[in-house]
């Protein structure tokens, strides 16, 4: 590879990307309402639409990709996303923002699909769990850093900034697609392109560690949805609102960062029954919190806090074991790791923004019950692997 550092600069942007694209606008839900003169359930639709085409068009792009190449897939999604992003810089109408939002996530979900499947092409397989592991941190983190960078584009800018910003970033990617990926169809074999997903769903490997991933991205898109508005409802400005981010963004970090230390010395195996335990302990606080207390900024986010440090360093676990039970599939594997997570995210955020009059409470009800998921996602492929052995 010629340009080593430069390309794994292009993958941790691929893989944040869509994050960014999702949560960047949270600070400007209030100032988007008032500007469009629309309804609060409106704006947070927008939230929930965009996790729908986000989830959807997984299923098209991660198939297609293994048939004609990363690199096609790649310039047509990103161009899609690109465009999009530039047009809402000239919405005046609720309904108009919604369907771009729509066309975004279709485009988007290419770079959520390819970057994990770049790691499997361009790296042999000990080298590519290290990208992994340098990498989900950055994926981790960025649900929690997208809203950072929106509350300081909000406070010096007009809401229409932020999507200026994906504007370019997106575009800056789509050159470097360009300039750093070869031409032409990927080395997948045709049995790749034909392979059923009931084969890769009957995996129990493949299959415990998405629900798991999914159940933990669900808890989280859940207070992504609702938090904007909790927030606002303890008196919190719209930068106010970005900066209480920031405890999560640190937590994510640790976590994330924390876990690949640790996988020096004990397995993944080993280490995921500690980190569900922790998730379940600080999803139930928040639960206790919500619905039986006066809620705080305090007493909400150092719960969600711990709850955050637990999915950076659940996710790479359990996104590395999934994948490598299908690694010759890469792009199908990924379409449906991904599918199953973002249908999730959008299912969780729908229920919140659908009562969003009760924010606080399905908020945190929503959250508690993502711990079944997790666990039965657990408990699956764990005595799947106990008969392996």
């Amino acid at each position: 590879m010629q340009h080593p550092k430069l390309f794994f600069v292009y993958l941790a942007l691929l893989s944040m990307l869509g994050f960014l694209a999702t949560d960047m606008y949270l600070p400007a839900f209030t100032a988007m309402q008032d500007y469009l003169v629309t309804s609060a359930n409106m704006v947070s639709a927008s939230l929930s639409l965009f996790l729908a085409g986000f989830c959807c068009a997984q299923l098209f792009w991660g198939p297609l990709s293994d048939k004609i190449g990363r690199r096609t897939v790649l310039v047509w999604g990103l161009s899609l996303f690109t465009l999009s992003c530039l047009a809402v810089v000239w919405v005046t109408d609720a309904r108009v923002l919604l369907v771009l939002r729509f066309l975004q996530a279709c485009g988007v979900c290419a770079a959520a699909v390819c970057w994990q499947s770049l790691v499997l092409d361009h790296f042999p397989k000990e080298k590519a769990h290290k990208m992994f592991a340098a990498i989900m941190p950055l994926v981790a983190l960025s649900p929690a850093l997208a809203p950072l960078i929106g509350a300081w584009l909000i406070t010096h800018f007009d809401w229409q900034a932020i999507f200026v910003t994906l504007t370019l970033i997106s575009a800056v990617l789509l050159g470097l697609t360009f300039y750093l990926l070869p031409s032409g169809r990927s080395h997948a074999s045709s049995e790749t392109a034909h392979l059923p997903y009931k084969r890769l769903l009957s995996r129990p490997q493949f299959l415990g560690n998405i629900v798991i991933y999914a159940a933990c991205s669900a808890s989280f898109f859940a207070w992504l949805t609702g938090s904007p508005f909790i927030m606002g409802q303890l008196g919190l400005s719209p930068s106010e609102i970005g900066l209480s981010y920031i405890p999560q963004t640190v937590t994510f970090l640790i976590g994330g960062f924390g876990c690949r230390a640790l996988l020096n010395r004990f397995s993944g195996e080993q280490l995921l029954p500690w980190l569900l335990l922790a998730y379940l302990v600080s999803v139930s606080a928040l639960l206790v919190v919500g619905l039986w207390m006066t809620p705080s900024l305090t007493r909400l986010l150092v719960p969600f806090s711990v709850m955050a440090m637990a999915n950076g360093a659940i996710y790479p676990i359990v996104v590395s074991k999934a994948l490598k039970a299908f690694p010759e599939h890469s792009g199908k594997a990924a379409s449906v790791q991904n599918f199953t997570q973002l249908g999730l995210c959008f299912l969780y955020s729908l229920w919140v923004s659908s009562q969003i009059e009760h924010v606080v409470s399905i908020t945190v009800i929503a959250m508690a019950s993502t711990v079944i998921l997790a666990l039965i996602g657990y408990f699956y492929q764990a005595s799947a692997d106990k008969s392996a052995r």
